[in-house]
Protein backbone atom coordinates (compact mmCIF):
# COMPACT_ATOMS: atom_id res chain seq x y z
CA UNK A 1 0.00 0.00 0.00
CA UNK A 2 1.07 3.45 -0.60
CA UNK A 3 1.38 5.89 1.94
CA UNK A 4 -1.89 8.27 1.21
CA UNK A 5 -1.28 12.22 0.64
CA UNK A 6 -3.76 12.89 3.79
CA UNK A 7 -5.61 11.86 6.58
CA UNK A 8 -8.13 13.34 9.36
CA UNK A 9 -5.15 11.67 11.91
CA UNK A 10 -1.82 10.73 11.86
CA UNK A 11 -0.63 8.82 15.03
CA UNK A 12 3.38 8.22 14.83
CA UNK A 13 4.15 4.96 16.78
CA UNK A 14 2.81 1.49 16.80
CA UNK A 15 3.35 0.75 20.63
CA UNK A 16 0.97 0.69 23.45
CA UNK A 17 0.25 4.64 23.36
CA UNK A 18 -0.27 4.61 19.90
CA UNK A 19 -2.36 2.00 19.39
CA UNK A 20 -4.60 2.59 22.38
CA UNK A 21 -4.60 5.86 20.64
CA UNK A 22 -6.20 4.69 17.31
CA UNK A 23 -8.60 2.23 18.98
CA UNK A 24 -10.49 4.76 21.09
CA UNK A 25 -11.01 7.16 18.53
CA UNK A 26 -12.43 4.67 15.88
CA UNK A 27 -14.75 3.71 18.76
CA UNK A 28 -15.53 6.93 19.38
CA UNK A 29 -16.32 7.72 15.77
CA UNK A 30 -13.34 8.73 13.80
CA UNK A 31 -12.28 7.35 10.76
CA UNK A 32 -9.54 8.30 7.80
CA UNK A 33 -6.82 7.42 10.42
CA UNK A 34 -3.06 6.67 9.04
CA UNK A 35 -0.85 5.02 11.52
CA UNK A 36 2.84 4.88 10.70
CA UNK A 37 6.01 2.77 12.93
CA UNK A 38 9.36 2.67 11.58
CA UNK A 39 9.88 -1.23 12.90
CA UNK A 40 7.55 -3.71 11.93
CA UNK A 41 4.63 -5.18 13.60
CA UNK A 42 3.61 -6.80 15.68
CA UNK A 43 6.62 -5.66 17.72
CA UNK A 44 7.92 -2.63 16.46
CA UNK A 45 11.18 -2.83 19.09
CA UNK A 46 9.93 -0.02 21.29
CA UNK A 47 9.38 -0.31 25.19
CA UNK A 48 6.48 -1.26 24.86
CA UNK A 49 7.73 -4.61 23.74
CA UNK A 50 10.13 -5.09 26.62
CA UNK A 51 8.56 -3.45 29.38
CA UNK A 52 8.09 -5.25 32.77
CA UNK A 53 4.79 -4.16 32.27
CA UNK A 54 3.65 -4.20 36.42
CA UNK A 55 0.70 -2.22 37.01
CA UNK A 56 0.60 -1.11 40.52
CA UNK A 57 -2.73 -0.28 41.36
CA UNK A 58 -2.20 3.06 43.85
CA UNK A 59 -0.49 5.90 42.76
CA UNK A 60 -0.89 9.69 44.95
CA UNK A 61 -3.01 11.02 42.74
CA UNK A 62 -6.60 10.57 42.18
CA UNK A 63 -6.18 10.99 38.46
CA UNK A 64 -3.41 8.77 37.98
CA UNK A 65 -5.14 6.16 40.49
CA UNK A 66 -8.58 5.98 37.81
CA UNK A 67 -6.83 5.93 35.14
CA UNK A 68 -4.43 2.57 35.95
CA UNK A 69 -8.10 1.13 36.90
CA UNK A 70 -9.38 1.87 34.04
CA UNK A 71 -6.35 0.15 31.96
CA UNK A 72 -6.32 -2.89 34.19
CA UNK A 73 -10.20 -2.80 33.55
CA UNK A 74 -9.19 -2.88 29.58
CA UNK A 75 -7.00 -5.34 30.12
CA UNK A 76 -8.81 -7.92 31.84
CA UNK A 77 -11.70 -7.59 29.18
CA UNK A 78 -8.82 -7.99 26.16
CA UNK A 79 -7.52 -11.27 28.48
CA UNK A 80 -3.99 -10.06 28.61
CA UNK A 81 -3.83 -9.69 32.51
CA UNK A 82 -2.43 -11.65 34.97
CA UNK A 83 -3.19 -10.83 38.69
CA UNK A 84 0.01 -11.67 40.48
CA UNK A 85 0.16 -9.42 43.69
CA UNK A 86 3.11 -7.61 44.46
CA UNK A 87 4.98 -5.99 47.81
CA UNK A 88 7.75 -3.13 47.95
CA UNK A 89 9.59 -3.33 50.54
CA UNK A 90 12.16 -0.15 52.38
CA UNK A 91 15.15 -0.97 54.18
CA UNK A 92 15.67 2.69 54.83
CA UNK A 93 12.99 4.67 57.63
CA UNK A 94 12.68 7.60 54.48
CA UNK A 95 11.53 4.53 52.03
CA UNK A 96 9.38 3.37 55.01
CA UNK A 97 7.74 7.12 55.19
CA UNK A 98 7.00 6.50 51.30
CA UNK A 99 5.11 3.50 51.94
CA UNK A 100 3.16 4.80 54.76
CA UNK A 101 2.23 7.30 52.24
CA UNK A 102 1.18 4.93 49.47
CA UNK A 103 -1.26 3.37 52.28
CA UNK A 104 -2.87 6.51 52.83
CA UNK A 105 -3.41 7.42 49.27
CA UNK A 106 -4.92 3.85 49.09
CA UNK A 107 -7.15 4.92 51.88
CA UNK A 108 -8.28 8.42 50.47
CA UNK A 109 -8.83 6.47 46.72
CA UNK A 110 -10.98 3.28 48.58
CA UNK A 111 -8.32 1.03 47.84
CA UNK A 112 -8.52 -1.45 50.80
CA UNK A 113 -6.54 -4.25 49.43
CA UNK A 114 -3.47 -2.93 50.47
CA UNK A 115 -1.46 -3.50 53.99
CA UNK A 116 1.73 -2.38 55.37
CA UNK A 117 3.61 -5.69 56.40
CA UNK A 118 6.14 -6.33 59.47
CA UNK A 119 9.21 -8.42 58.04
CA UNK A 120 8.36 -11.68 59.22
CA UNK A 121 4.72 -10.71 57.66
CA UNK A 122 7.02 -10.00 54.20
CA UNK A 123 9.01 -13.09 55.17
CA UNK A 124 5.66 -15.37 55.18
CA UNK A 125 4.85 -14.18 51.23
CA UNK A 126 8.44 -13.89 50.42
CA UNK A 127 10.40 -16.78 51.96
CA UNK A 128 13.66 -16.40 50.31
CA UNK A 129 13.93 -12.95 51.24
CA UNK A 130 16.14 -12.09 54.37
CA UNK A 131 13.84 -10.14 56.55
CA UNK A 132 16.67 -8.53 58.62
CA UNK A 133 17.51 -6.03 56.24
CA UNK A 134 14.36 -4.66 55.61
CA UNK A 135 12.19 -2.29 57.95
CA UNK A 136 8.87 -3.42 56.09
CA UNK A 137 6.68 -3.67 53.08
CA UNK A 138 3.53 -2.68 51.43
CA UNK A 139 1.66 -5.03 49.83
CA UNK A 140 -1.03 -5.24 47.52
CA UNK A 141 -2.86 -8.63 45.97
CA UNK A 142 -4.18 -6.69 43.02
CA UNK A 143 -1.06 -5.55 41.40
CA UNK A 144 -1.00 -7.32 38.06
CA UNK A 145 1.30 -7.84 34.89
CA UNK A 146 -0.08 -7.50 31.09
CA UNK A 147 0.95 -8.36 28.08
CA UNK A 148 0.68 -5.06 26.65
CA UNK A 149 2.31 -6.17 23.47
CA UNK A 150 -0.66 -8.38 22.21
CA UNK A 151 -3.30 -5.72 23.86
CA UNK A 152 -1.73 -3.21 21.51
CA UNK A 153 -1.91 -6.03 18.54
CA UNK A 154 -5.64 -6.78 19.43
CA UNK A 155 -6.75 -2.71 19.74
CA UNK A 156 -5.24 -2.06 16.16
CA UNK A 157 -6.83 -4.82 15.01
CA UNK A 158 -10.42 -3.68 16.31
CA UNK A 159 -9.57 -0.08 14.71
CA UNK A 160 -8.76 -1.81 11.33
CA UNK A 161 -11.78 -4.21 11.70
CA UNK A 162 -14.03 -0.53 12.27
CA UNK A 163 -12.46 0.78 8.80
CA UNK A 164 -10.73 3.03 10.59
CA UNK A 165 -7.31 2.87 10.11
CA UNK A 166 -5.02 2.03 7.55
CA UNK A 167 -1.48 0.89 9.23
CA UNK A 168 2.32 1.68 7.37
CA UNK A 169 4.59 -0.48 9.48
CA UNK A 170 8.65 -0.15 8.27
CA UNK A 171 8.13 3.37 7.67
CA UNK A 172 10.06 6.33 9.07
CA UNK A 173 8.99 9.90 9.96
CA UNK A 174 11.47 12.25 8.39
CA UNK A 175 9.65 15.73 9.16
CA UNK A 176 6.90 17.25 10.65
CA UNK A 177 6.41 20.19 8.77
CA UNK A 178 3.46 22.88 10.87
CA UNK A 179 1.55 25.12 7.97
CA UNK A 180 -1.14 28.01 9.32
CA UNK A 181 -3.94 28.14 6.91
CA UNK A 182 -7.02 30.10 7.87
CA UNK A 183 -4.83 31.32 11.05
CA UNK A 184 -5.28 27.67 11.84
CA UNK A 185 -1.85 26.07 12.35
CA UNK A 186 -2.39 22.21 10.78
CA UNK A 187 0.84 20.08 10.55
CA UNK A 188 2.13 17.86 7.59
CA UNK A 189 3.91 14.92 8.00
CA UNK A 190 6.61 13.46 5.97
CA UNK A 191 6.97 10.03 5.79
CA UNK A 192 8.43 7.21 4.14
CA UNK A 193 8.57 3.79 3.48
CA UNK A 194 11.08 1.17 3.43
CA UNK A 195 12.62 -1.82 5.55
CA UNK A 196 14.41 -0.08 8.96
CA UNK A 197 17.72 -1.40 9.58
CA UNK A 198 20.08 0.07 11.79
CA UNK A 199 22.35 1.18 8.80
CA UNK A 200 19.18 2.70 6.91
CA UNK A 201 18.60 4.62 10.54
CA UNK A 202 22.77 5.68 11.04
CA UNK A 203 22.12 6.86 6.97
CA UNK A 204 19.34 8.74 8.10
CA UNK A 205 20.96 10.56 11.00
CA UNK A 206 23.72 11.13 9.15
CA UNK A 207 21.38 12.98 6.53
CA UNK A 208 19.76 15.20 9.17
CA UNK A 209 22.82 15.80 10.84
CA UNK A 210 24.33 17.06 7.10
CA UNK A 211 20.90 19.10 6.74
CA UNK A 212 21.44 20.73 10.05
CA UNK A 213 24.89 21.89 9.21
CA UNK A 214 24.33 23.24 5.99
CA UNK A 215 21.08 25.39 7.49
CA UNK A 216 23.49 26.54 10.07
CA UNK A 217 26.06 27.40 7.46
CA UNK A 218 23.72 29.62 6.15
Amino acid sequence: MNLPTSAKAVIIGAGIVGNSMAYHLARLGWRDIVQVDKGPLPNPGGSTGHASNFLFPVDHTKEMTELTHESMRQYKEMGVLTECGGIEVARTPARMQELQRRMSSAKSFDIDDTQILTPDQVKELVPYIDETVILGGFYTPSVCVVDSLRAGTIMRERALEMGALSVFANTEVLDIEVVTVTSRPWSRTRAVSRPTTSSSRAAAGARRWREWLARSSR
